[in-house]
């Protein structure tokens, strides 16, 4: 996300618009990376608010420019890291694009001159870095206890004890 021009609030909206959209598509393609259930939901959380926070901005855009077709900037998301396999280096890469965008939307708000937009844009960089701290305490429980991103069901004690039982009857 590099700025070349000044950008109007209308461009910015458009721009912080596009960037949830693409919030949703990574949120999905990480939740769906995973087989432990509390992390899944965890993440298509971080989705739903980016889906309840694109709404608030596209109502906000429609507040400030009634007459104005919304035009959303193309993706760029990189398809690359989506497809990405290895979780820790997904998440690596989700955190970095966040303290980015945050610093972006900083940046933004400082540059117009409309109040209400300064403030649409502050808000952005607000959940821009409350999500990079979320994803950050994942990706810190993953590294510190790797069996917890496989499966909930390792940690389960009667589930291990179950496991012990049939191996020794196997035997």
């Amino acid at each position: 996300m590099e700025r070349t021009e000044e950008l109007t609030s209308l461009e910015a909206l458009g721009i912080a618009i596009r960037g949830l959209m693409d919030d949703q598509e990574v949120y999905r393609n990480l939740a769906e990376k995973t087989e432990n259930e509390v992390l899944s939901n965890r993440i298509m959380n971080l989705s739903y608010e980016a889906k309840q926070h694109k709404q608030l901005l596209i109502a906000k855009y429609k507040e400030m420019f009634p007459n104005v077709e919304l035009i959303i900037p193309p993706s760029e998301n990189d398809k690359e890291i989506i497809e990405e396999e290895n979780i820790r280096g997904f998440l690596q890469h989700v955190i970095r694009k966040h303290k980015e965008a945050r610093e972006y939307y900083l940046d933004l708000a400082e540059s117009i001159t409309d109040l209400s937009g300064q403030r649409c844009l502050r808000f952005i960089a607000d959940m821009k870095f409350s999500h990079q701290m979320m994803l950050t305490a994942e990706l810190d429980m993953i590294e510190k206890y790797p069996a917890y991103f496989e499966s909930a069901k390792i940690w389960d004690a009667e589930h291990r004890l179950r496991a012990v039982r049939i191996k020794r009857k196997q035997e």
